[in-house]
């Protein structure tokens, strides 16, 4: 069995009752961490090696089976290690993430039907990886408002992780979680499905992992760039004004919707997506 599984959730969830998200309508999305080994500690490796056989790795078993959804594997860019490797699993439900993780042996002898074939392949591959992970989060998609880029790249994007902070709605003067959804949706329509420069959008919210309660409630935004030089000059003020012609209509969305943040954001990584290794 391969020591880097594209799902890891601890053994603590999985032997517990897989409850329902909190919307049925949204999906689950698992991080996970792995280490890489550096090459000057793999014997007889290369990195033209690694790279034939991480694609080839990972394009079977994304289409292995339809179970899993989507697949962003992240790479060091800034912060964090860098031989560390982050994996964002979307799946429909818990139950069918658990599904793929104990198929996983019969999904790679499918995949490599001869025996000694599949041993030899599965050797070289694992000993780029240190072997271990670590599960970093278990949370929900919001999935109507997923951003999804469909169109084929050789060259790997940029990916930033922030949190959000939303205030306490106890806290909102005049405030619901109807209206505040509402406003989210128009931004998401208006905004982000209209700036080219977002390549991909996901929110995630807060499900098995984080805080929830007593205080802010924050969301993790991942938004996916072709280039840093995109990600940092993203032109939100121009799709702004495209999406709100009217200054007085624009200034009053913002007031509205303004009133359900606290002000800044976290930043919890930027990444290299690998988008050899991705499923879309």
């Amino acid at each position: 069995m391969s020591n880097f599984r594209i799902l890891a959730v601890s053994s603590v969830f999985l032997s517990t009752t897989l409850f329902a998200q909190y919307n049925p309508e949204n999906h689950v999305v698992t991080v996970s961490s792995y280490d890489l080994r550096y090459l000057s500690d793999v014997e007889e490796g290369s990195s033209e090696e690694r790279k034939e056989l991480f694609e080839t790795y990972f394009k079977k078993m994304n289409e292995s089976s339809d179970l899993l959804i989507s697949n962003l594997v992240l790479g060091h860019y800034f912060g964090g290690s860098s031989n560390q490797v982050k994996q964002m699993a979307e799946w429909k439900s818990l139950a069918d993430a658990d599904a793929w993780l104990v198929s996983g042996g019969d999904r790679r002898k499918k995949a490599w039907p001869d025996k000694e074939e599949r041993k030899a392949f599965l050797d070289n591959y694992n000993k780029y990886w240190v072997g271990n992970h670590t599960d970093l989060a278990v949370r929900e998609l919001v999935a109507s408002r997923v951003k999804r880029y469909n169109k084929g790249a050789d060259e790997n994007t940029i990916v930033s992780v922030q949190t959000r902070n939303l205030k306490p709605m106890s806290e909102v003067e005049e405030g619901s979680s109807e209206e505040r959804e509402k406003l989210l949706d128009e931004f998401f329509e208006k905004a982000v499905m209209k700036n080219d420069k977002v390549l991909s959008h996901r929110e995630l919210r807060h499900y098995w992992s984080g805080t929830l309660g007593g205080g802010d409630f924050y969301y993790v935004e991942v938004r996916e760039y072709k280039s840093l030089e995109d990600m940092n000059n993203p032109g939100w003020a121009e799709v702004n004004e495209k999406a709100w012609p009217d200054e007085e209509e624009r200034k009053a969305y913002w007031e509205k919707v303004g009133k359900y943040f606290n002000p800044g954001h976290t930043d919890l990584g930027i990444h290299w997506n690998f988008v050899k290794l991705t499923k879309r």
